[in-house]
């Protein structure tokens, strides 16, 4: 008799049998002992095993097992076992063919096939990621396999402990063992070689990783391409099946089809039509995507014979900061008329047959260019017959965009428009005029001139912009620079307002006083604010909250006028219909700047409220901008691919985001590692207890309620979960944190958790370790800060993650301490940054502390793999997060 419950597992008193029904009828699933000849299902006690006739064995053993899958994989199979979640396990000796089914949270029971070879080799077949699209030994295989070894012994082998090494500064992260590694999704670069004539084409499709590449979606190379991660050693770039197929998508689009012999990996097309269809506007589509494409000999001398259209677009100035442009088109130097050109749009052909000549039109191209203009002016405002009038507010993406198009450009009697547009190349920003920057010059560092050199240009543009460097760069410090300018235009006595959360009011005044002293600061704060009010005209700069400034708005500022107003962390008005977001945009002011350390390019969703305080109606109203960029971004495929293009165009002159590795090249290392944290018994007993919990109600959820309407009541779950795991690695902590102050460092510590942090300041205490603290309650932040940072007695600083997150200068620290990890990498880069920026002359060391085998390993794999859709979330809350999750996401945090 085989008592199937292992010591670590958790006693279900459901008591639902660990595997069954069986399809080998070599044996069933007892569990009750003394009552074998009866079925498991519904009976209550420890479980137990009964063969019934002999059965055959295929011989697994542990060993094999962990050599398959690594040992992180084996304990996950092992607690999927005893969980009861493998079902219908079957051996057929004949093919060496190992088959079972692995029930998901969704009620879904997943096959699961495995192939065992000579040599200890084995081909599996799962659904999940792991193995479909990274080619991995998953635990659901490896679960099959402990399930047909469980039925062949005496006994359930024990968890296997894992040897891995905490990952700190003295002591790096095993890199050796496969199962400790990410596998990340790569995106290839394409190039493709096409051949043929007139009548068809053949097209050879490459997918490219680095150096190694694949026919696109070959079937013989399905396995992983598992390429080291420069920047990260737990990282592996895998190969993107799902790109291929896009890609592949992407030439059907365009009329071929694959061949049908076997091992065929050309791509054709037959139809002559299309053909030229193709060598006309398919050709120029598919670079603009970033795809090589090369033209055998004999095609190229075919399209060289073949004239093609080319626009010609003129551009004049205009009056009211305006410019006019109009189109013709040529080819080989001969007019064509526009009607012609139309005729062939509105077939969606990609050439025009005129006196008997073939000419190649790129229909996409012109159809773009045309929206564009209609984009930027949607009546002929003023503008003469067959001209656009265009405000020039759009100058810099109307150029870029027209560049990209490969359209030819005669705008030589447009110089107040060359002007305009040059703001397009604002990486070179050292092209801007340099102004006086008085005390300060010797201040700012090189890159923080430019960056106020940036803001005065588009001061004198009469634009707008976003200043979103790198937290750490200064960008308080460059915003101050540039509000202190000498302007003598009338009315430039108007005070300057900057609106910021709550807890940085304090810091922008304490920056202010530090480096323009002579400014009159004005903080609209506390409460005797009122009797400051009257004073508002009379000062420099004026300093409010988000929240200050919609209560004290009648009071304060609905007929005050400013100078300039400064919004930072300007993501606090993404949310179009806040209370928030509607007062700034009401303010009076000349000229208006945002600050975020968090990019927004892909924020699609956010952008536009950003961008309507900044600049009114430049990126139209919501309406049409849902319309036109976030709904067929939402949508995915070639819309979304082309939309987003068509996005950052319109931003990217608006933006400037300078990253320390690019412009700090003298700030110390940052040094990022991740500490693999056993828990401790109790930890782990209960921790194991409440994940089997967590599974079943989880389950119950969503067989209830469907999954997207369960997230809410998923995310109290897994938060119970997190703060479960989160408790049973403060022993690992004690250690970490006594071996840092021994060495001598000065420690950030945090956790998104207060009570966790509470904890750790009782530890604290008892031990006598002198520590600050700083949570959401924390009164006097600034003077937390400068204790710590003067105080060399104070080793420790436990702080909230989104207390203290941004806004603070902790550059006496040269460790951090993530103590728990959260779903946005971006957050905890944020804190980390509170140490490392200008300032810090020591490297800074940032450990990760992750509890071994629970949820948050999960949630640092799930960071990884998903790290594209989790970054574009500027909201970090659980719940913005947990919108973008999937049911399979849920599934892999609880497996």
């Amino acid at each position: 008799m085989l008592h199937i419950l292992h010591r670590y597992a958790v006693l279900d008193k459901r008591a639902h049998p660990l595997i069954c029904p069986f399809e080998n009828p070599a044996l069933i699933i007892m569990a009750n002992p003394g009552r074998e000849k009866h079925s498991a299902r519904g009976c209550q006690g420890p479980a137990k095993m009964v063969y019934l006739f002999p059965m055959v064995k295929c011989g697994l053993t542990k060993e094999q097992l962990i050599a398959w899958g690594g040992t992180l994989i084996f304990n996950d199979g092992l607690l999927l076992c005893h969980e009861g979640r493998v079902k219908k396990v079957a051996y057929d000796p004949e093919k060496h063919e190992l088959s079972g089914k692995i029930e998901q949270l969704s009620g879904w029971e997943m096959p699961v096939v495995c192939r065992i070879l000579p040599g200890n080799r084995v081909k599996s077949e799962c659904p999940c990621r792991m193995n479909r699209e990274y080619g991995k030994i998953c635990s659901h295989v490896l679960a099959i396999g402990i399930a047909q070894m469980v039925m062949e012994m005496d006994d359930v082998p024990p968890p296997v402990r894992t040897a891995r090494t905490p990952a700190g500064p003295q002591s790096p992260a095993a890199e050796d063992d496969e199962a400790n590694l990410i596998p990340v999704e790569t995106r290839p670069s394409f190039a493709a070689f096409v051949a043929g004539s007139r009548a068809s084409l053949s097209i050879e499709l490459d997918a490219r990783y680095g150096e190694i590449e694949f026919p696109a979606c070959s079937v013989q190379n399905e396995r992983t391409v598992w390429l080291p991660d420069p920047d990260d050693p737990l990282v592996r770039r895998v190969r993107s099946l799902k790109a291929e197929q896009a890609a592949t998508e992407e030439l059907k689009r365009h009329g071929f089809e694959p061949g049908y012999r076997t091992g065929d990996l050309k791509f054709y097309l037959t139809d002559p039509q299309k053909v030229l269809d193709f060598l006309g506007a398919g050709l120029p589509a598919l670079r603009r995507l970033g795809w090589r494409v090369d033209l055998a000999d004999r095609l190229m001398e075919l399209t060289d014979a073949m004239p093609t259209v080319v626009p010609i677009v003129t551009v004049r100035d205009a009056p009211g900061g305006a410019f006019d442009v109009s189109y013709t088109f040529d080819a080989m130097g001969q007019a064509v008329p526009p009607a012609e050109i139309q005729a062939a749009l509105n077939r969606g052909d990609g050439y025009i047959l005129k006196d008997d000549r073939v000419i190649l039109l790129d229909n996409a191209a012109i159809q773009t260019m045309h929206d564009i203009f209609m984009d930027c002016a949607p009546r002929q405002n003023g503008a003469p017959a067959g001209w656009f009038r265009v405000p020039s507010v759009h100058a810099a993406y109307v150029k870029a965009s027209l560049e990209d198009l490969d359209v030819e450009l005669d705008d030589e009697r447009a110089p107040e428009w060359r002007a305009s547009a040059a703001l397009r190349n604002r990486e070179r920003s050292a092209k801007f005029e340099p102004v006086a920057l008085g005390p300060l010059d010797k201040v700012l560092r090189p890159y923080q001139k430019q960056g106020v050199y940036w803001m005065r240009f588009l001061e004198e543009s009469g634009l707008g912009g976003l200043l979103a460097d790198e937290m750490g760069l200064g960008k308080t410090l460059q915003t101050l620079t540039w509000l202190s300018l000498p302007r003598t235009a009338p009315g430039e006595k108007k005070p300057a307002l900057v609106v910021c959360p709550t807890s940085l009011v304090r810091n922008w005044e304490a920056e202010a006083r530090r480096f323009i002293p002579d400014l009159k600061v004005l903080v609209a704060w506390g409460g005797d604010r009122e009797k400051l009010f009257p004073s508002i005209p009379q000062a420099d700069l004026v300093i409010t909250s988000y929240g200050l400034l919609h209560r004290d708005w009648d009071a304060a500022y609905a007929d005050a006028a400013f100078s300039a107003v400064v919004l930072d962390e300007a993501q606090h008005i993404k949310n179009r219909q806040t209370k928030s977001s509607r007062t700034v945009k009401l303010l009076q002011c000349e000229r208006r700047l945002a600050l975020t350390g968090t990019p927004v390019e892909n924020t699609v969703a956010d952008v536009w409220s950003i961008f309507d305080f900044l600049m009114p109606g430049y990126l139209g109203d919501y309406e049409t901008f849902r319309l036109h960029f976030e709904d067929p971004i939402a949508a995915g495929g070639s819309a979304a691919a082309a939309a987003q293009a068509c996005l950052k165009r319109k931003l990217h002159p608006f933006i400037l985001r300078r990253l320390k590795k690019s412009v700090a090249r003298d700030l110390p290392d940052k040094i990022v590692k991740v500490s693999y944290c056993p828990l401790s018994e109790d930890g782990q007993r209960e921790y194991l207890s409440a994940l089997a919990k967590t599974r079943r109600q989880a389950g119950d959820l969503v067989k209830a309620k469907g999954f997207a309407k369960s997230k809410f009541e998923l995310l109290a779950l897994l938060m119970k979960l997190r703060q479960i795991a989160s408790r049973g690695k403060q022993d690992a902590f004690r250690e970490q944190l006594q071996d840092a102050i021994a060495g001598g460092h000065k420690i950030l510590v945090f956790s998104q958790f207060v009570t966790m942090l509470k904890r750790l300041a009782d530890d604290l205490k008892e031990r006598g370790v002198p520590f600050c603290y700083l949570d959401g309650s924390t009164k006097d932040r600034l003077g937390e800060c400068n204790r710590f940072n003067r105080d060399p007695g104070i080793p420790v600083f436990l702080i909230s993650l989104m207390a203290g997150g941004t806004g603070l200068n902790l550059t006496g620290a040269d460790m951090v301490i993530h103590y728990d990890p959260w779903w946005n990498p971006a957050v905890e880069d944020q804190a980390t940054d509170r140490a490392h920026r200008i300032g810090q002359k020591k490297t800074v060391y940032a450990i990760k502390m992750i509890a071994s085998h629970t949820i948050e390993e999960k949630v640092l794999a799930l960071q990884r793999r998903k790290q594209a859709v989790i970054a574009a979330t500027i909201e970090t809350t659980d719940a913005a997060v947990m919108e973008k999750l999937t049911a399979a996401d849920l599934d892999e945090l609880l497996s």
